[in-house]
């Protein structure tokens, strides 16, 4: 064999050697660039997954302070119709009627009197009723009844000497009851 075809021979398996260098240097460089791109895509997807659940927390962070935002503003709000309901309230029953609460009367005295324990007491009510609390008192020793039209609406009783005060007025007995009440109240606005 001729140097020339020695040669020949030598570069055409060299060429075929390099080819096939080549094309496993491709293979691999495939390989690589193909698991390069899964990994930057496995990342990429776990980057939006903490993005959106980032995003997720802010969203309902926001949406939490604007809820407790509006239940503040809704109780302020509440706050202030149950004032306004107990002032029309209170102002009505300071000046209702005897009839209002004529029924209720032996009830305010025997409370009122329960209070003061038998000590001589003065009870102070409106003029329209007096006879009626007489009546009540009827053998109840020590209790003087005194009559005046300013007096509000129900029986306020005292102990002679000034120390002891029962309330039992509608307006005082609208406001002793106010946080029981205002349940029930709050209950109907919701209901409206």
């Amino acid at each position: 064999m001729s140097i020339d075809a020695l040669l020949e021979r030598l570069l055409q398996e060299g060429e075929a050697e390099a080819e096939l260098l080549i094309a496993a240097a491709q293979q691999q460089a495939h390989e690589l660039l193909s698991r390069a791109e899964a990994a930057t895509a496995q990342r990429r997807a776990e980057a939006l997954s903490r993005l959106r659940e980032v995003e997720r927390h802010a969203v309902e962070a926001e949406t939490a302070v604007a809820a407790r935002g509006y239940r503040e503003a809704r109780m302020l709000e509440r706050a202030k119709l149950l004032d306004r309901i107990f002032a029309e309230a209170e102002a009505e029953l300071g000046s209702a009627s005897s009839a209002a609460y004529q029924s209720q009367l032996p009830n305010l005295l025997s409370a009122t009197l329960r209070f003061l324990e038998g000590t001589p007491a003065i009870l102070h009510c409106r003029p329209e009723i007096a006879a009626r609390l007489e009546q009540c008192c009827g053998a109840t020793e020590g209790v003087t009844i005194r009559a005046s039209a300013a007096a509000a609406p129900g029986v306020l009783g005292e102990s002679a000497d000034g120390g002891v005060v029962v309330d039992n007025t509608l307006p005082a007995l609208l406001r002793r009851h106010r946080s029981d009440l205002a349940v029930a109240v709050a209950a109907r606005l919701e209901e409206a």
